[in-house]
């Protein structure tokens, strides 16, 4: 017999396992609500028409939820809380559907994505779904939508996920910075602001991440450089224009990219020169990070490059790399990198990710980038305007992850963990990092999810790239609920004070730090449902 449910958004539906049904939900006047339907034929079809009978029907888009392989799972030190301990098959893209028509899986479940976002009255909502299939009776579900009388607070923490520029010219190829290519890129990064991403990797030159050392990736540097009669000299108009333009989209701050080689700041990034009027390599692998080579060209262009962002109204909107996940081996080598880049940039934010406290401590970095499984130190001594990060390294001790592996709670906690822990940033690597681990060659996300073999499934990306820009991922919107659940204790703690809104998490079971908390759903939602109550009451 043909079937459908109504599920919710932590759900994932797979195509031999009914899934459990969730009749309804509420939502702040200003939250984006996602709950999905799952149904089910004995035969496929794929004209299914969607008829929906709400009176918030405007306010309602729907995707089809759409199947990848998940092969890696479970990696590293796992500790057990996973959707599923063996490789499978994971609903994740979110695609958009051909003029409204969904699809189904012969003798199998299959599920659409709604989303509810806009100017939605006060009250409760019902929401009638049917499909009409051509061959077969349609099939109805009901669920109910409560919209309560308060709004979020606007977010103030700090997104980055790192923006891979040389992903979307392999995938699509397209020439970097062409018409097609931009068109492309600035809808990949207008999803990210709409998932709460506000800061950006900006490209002043290629970002010597995740590649080879001696091998190197697709040049992508925005920043012009000239050498005639061995004088450097800058063009900075094309980086200042993206700056801006991203700026206008929605972009609050701005990271530009290392300045030395990831993992030790051994060696100068690739950057790229026209030399004597003939365009050339000038640094990269060959080049010691503090070679005087390096250093003369470091201690012209940021003078230049400082003076021009501040004659913008940006400096003070940039963070500075120097390495990405420096170690205890290498501290003498970053202490080098550091001396050479606060000669000309003593006022420069420096902001790395990083998991041992020494680099904090002395002084080498202004703003702590922590791994969630290194921060408890860095939490103990009460940093400031800490930020957090996660990335492969963080798979067991019950770390909250985007894995398509690991269950959709366990991304979506770490907004309280945000909140708990009074983070300031959070960072991941892998927006869209559509290569194979240290870029030795371009992938096809949607066959190969786990960069070859050498990452958890879904580390290395987070969208899809889609027909003309990117596809959303369930694990995209589940994340984004989570910096919502962030915003909304934010909100009640406004009303109520930080003492007691701890309280009431630690009632629930959550503790601070990023290890311990519920593993049930009922409880978040429980949790969720008291801190709503008490922000609808009229006091």
């Amino acid at each position: 017999m043909p079937e459908i449910y109504t599920v919710s958004s932590l759900e994932k539906v797979l195509l031999h396992k009914k899934p459990k049904v969730e009749k309804g939900g509420k939502m702040a006047k200003n939250e984006t609500f996602s709950f999905q339907i799952a149904y089910k034929y004995n035969r496929f079809a794929n004209d299914i028409r969607v008829e929906i009978d709400s009176k918030i029907k405007e306010f309602i888009t729907y995707r089809q939820v759409e199947y990848v392989p998940c092969t890696s799972v479970n990696l590293w030190e796992g500790d057990g809380f996973c959707f599923s301990k063996d490789a499978f098959v994971c609903p994740d893209v979110l695609r958009p559907t051909r003029k409204g028509l969904l699809k189904s899986r012969a003798c199998a479940y299959a599920s659409a994505w709604f989303t509810v976002k806009g100017d939605v009255s006060v009250g409760k909502h019902k929401i009638k779904i049917t499909l009409y299939a051509p061959w077969t009776e349609p099939l109805t579900a009901e669920y109910t939508l409560e919209v309560l009388d308060y709004e979020l607070k606007e977010q103030e923490l700090i997104y980055t996920n790192w923006f891979h520029y040389d992903s979307i010219a392999n995938y699509y190829k397209l020439s970097v910075w062409s018409t097609k290519y931009n068109e492309i890129m600035y809808n990949f990064i207008e999803k990210a602001i709409a998932h709460g991403v506000n800061m950006l990797l900006i490209p002043m030159f290629t970002p010597p991440l995740d590649t080879r050392v001696g091998g190197e990736r697709k040049t992508v540097q925005l920043i012009d450089v000239y050498l005639e009669n061995g004088k450097y000299s800058f063009d900075f108009d094309r980086l200042i224009a993206f700056m801006k333009k991203v700026q206008a989209m929605g972009i609050k701050y701005f990271e530009m990219s290392h300045l030395f080689t990831q993992w030790g700041a051994k060696y100068a990034p690739k950057i790229v020169a026209v030399v004597d009027g003939k365009k050339k390599k000038i640094f990269g692998w060959k080049n010691e990070a503090t070679s005087p080579e390096y250093t003369e060209f470091l201690s012209e262009l940021l003078p230049n490059l400082r003076q021009r962002l501040i004659d913008e109204g940006l400096y003070e909107r940039c963070r500075f790399h120097l390495s990405d996940e420096p170690n205890e081996n290498c501290i003498e080598e970053y202490k080098k990198a550091h001396s050479v880049f606060k000669k000309s940039m003593p006022d420069a934010y420096i902001t790395d990710a990083l998991s041992h406290y020494d680099f904090y401590n002395d002084g080498l970095v202004d703003v702590a980038v922590c791994s969630t499984k290194a921060i408890d130190k860095f939490l103990e001594n009460k940093v400031e305007n800490l930020f957090a990060y996660y990335c492969c390294a963080e798979s067991g001790d019950y770390l909250s992850n985007r894995y398509m592996s690991y269950t959709s709670l366990r991304n979506r906690i770490i907004g309280v963990q945000l909140y708990l822990n009074k983070i300031s940033g959070f960072l991941q690597w892998g927006y869209n990092f559509y290569n194979a681990v240290l870029s030795d060659e371009a992938v096809d996300p949607y066959l190969i999810t786990d960069g070859g073999g050498a990452f958890q499934s879904g580390d290395a990306f987070i969208v899809y790239p889609g027909e003309n820009g990117a596809y959303d991922s369930m694990r995209h919107e589940v994340f984004y609920d989570g910096l919502q659940d962030m915003r909304m204790l934010y909100t009640l703690e406004e009303k109520i004070g930080r003492e007691k809104t701890e309280a009431l998490l630690e009632k629930f079971g959550y503790k601070k730090g990023f290890k311990e908390y519920p593993h049930d759903e009922k409880t978040f939602f429980k949790m969720r449902s008291e801190v709503q109550r008490l922000l609808s009451k009229n006091d």
